[in-house]
C-alpha cells in the first residue's frame, strides 16, 4: 500500500484530511460541506475530500460546486469509498465524517488536539442527532444511537463508527485499509484491527461534535439495523475463535427481543391516549422493529455464509 506525501514538516501545524464518503447524498451533502467550509481550523491545514461512491443522482454537481476534491469510486460501499479517500489524501490526520452529518464548527480542532499526545493513535468525536421531526429519529436520538461514549467501553469488539473518527496516517500503513470484504461492519472491524495491530490509544474528544441525520421512518430504520445485524455476523464469523457466538448468545439475543415485545404490550395495554402515552408507545415500537431487524440480518448473513446459528 502506498499512500501520498504528508505535510510533516511543510507546515506549523498537523495536516488534517477530511474524507467524505458520499452515494446519492444530494438531500444532505449540501449542508454537510457548507459545515466543513465554516471550521474553525485554518483552511491551509486542512483538505476536504468527497468521495462520489457511484451516485446517480446531483451528488456530483454539488461535490463540483465546492471548493473541495472529488474523487470517484465505482465500487460501492463504505470500505470502498473511505479506502478511495485514503489513498488520495496527504494529510498527517486522516479525519472522517458522512455526507448526511453536519459537523460543529469547532469540530476538527477538538477531534485533532489529543494526538499532541504520541500514545493517542485515534480519536473518537461525540456523534448527537440532527434536531428530529420525526418518532423514528427521536427514538435514535433517546437511545443515543451511534454515540462512541456507549460503544468504546464494550467487553466484546468495542468500536467507533467513521461518522465522526480521526486516525494518524501511519495507522493505516500499520494496520492496512479498511477490510473490503466487510460489507457491513467495517468500523467494529477496523478498530478491532488498530487495537490489536498498534500499541497506540484510541480515546474519546466529546466535545468534538458532529450532529447525525438519523432515519426518518420505520422503514428506513429498518434497513440500516438489518444492515447492522450482517455485520454483526460477519464480525463474529470473522474473529469466531476470540468472541465465539453459539446458542447461548443466540438466546440471550432473543431473550432481549422477547423483553422489548412485552414492554411494547405493556405499553399497549395502558391506553390513555395523551401525548406522554403516544411517544411511550411509538418508542417500544420502534425499539421492537431495530431489534427484529438487527435479529434477521444476522440470521440472513449466518445462513448465507453456511453457518447454522442465528
Amino acid at each position: 500500500m502506498t499512500l501520498g506525501q504528508t505535510g510533516v514538516g511543510q507546515r506549523s501545524g498537523l495536516f488534517v484530511s477530511i474524507v467524505v464518503p458520499a452515494r446519492d447524498a444530494e438531500r444532505t451533502l449540501g449542508d454537510c460541506l457548507a459545515s466543513l467550509l465554516g471550521l474553525s481550523f485554518p483552511r491551509e491545514q486542512r483538505e476536504i475530500i468527497v468521495v462520489d461512491n457511484g451516485s446517480t443522482d446531483r451528488t456530483a454537481e454539488i461535490i463540483d460546486r465546492a471548493p473541495v476534491r472529488r474523487v470517484r469510486e465505482a465500487r460501492r460501499g463504505a470500505s470502498f469509498a473511505r479506502n478511495a479517500g485514503i489513498l488520495a489524501s496527504r494529510g498527517e490526520i486522516v479525519a472522517f465524517t458522512d455526507a448526511d452529518c453536519v459537523v460543529s464548527r469547532g469540530w476538527l480542532e477538538r477531534l485533532v488536539a489529543p494526538f499532541e499526545d504520541a500514545r493517542v493513535g485515534g480519536v473518537a468525536g461525540e456523534i448527537v442527532g440532527y434536531p428530529a421531526t420525526t418518532a423514528a429519529e427521536r427514538y435514535a436520538a433517546r437511545i443515543r444511537h451511534l454515540s462512541p461514549q456507549k460503544y468504546l467501553h464494550r467487553p466484546i469488539l468495542p468500536f467507533a463508527v467513521f461518522a465522526n473518527l480521526a486516525f494518524r496516517r501511519d495507522v493505516f500503513e500499520r494496520v492496512g485499509l479498511l477490510d473490503e470484504a466487510m460489507t457491513a461492519g467495517e468500523s467494529t472491524d477496523f478498530c478491532t484491527r488498530f487495537r490489536r495491530a498498534s500499541r497506540l490509544d484510541l480515546v474519546y474528544a466529546p466535545r468534538a461534535v458532529v450532529f447525525h441525520r438519523h432515519r426518518r421512518t420505520a422503514a428506513e430504520l429498518f434497513r440500516q439495523q438489518w444492515n447492522y445485524g450482517r455485520g454483526h455476523a460477519l464480525l463474529y464469523i470473522k474473529y469466531g475463535r476470540e468472541v465465539p457466538w453459539g446458542w447461548r448468545q443466540s438466546a440471550l439475543a432473543y431473550a432481549d427481543l422477547g423483553k422489548a415485545i412485552l414492554a411494547l404490550g405493556r405499553s399497549t395495554v395502558r391506553i390513555d391516549g395523551g401525548s406522554a402515552w403516544r411517544e411511550e408507545m411509538s418508542f417500544r415500537y420502534l425499539d421492537c422493529v431495530r431489534k427484529v431487524a438487527e435479529r434477521l440480518g444476522f440470521a440472513r448473513q449466518a445462513l448465507a455464509k453456511g453457518r447454522l446459528y442465528l
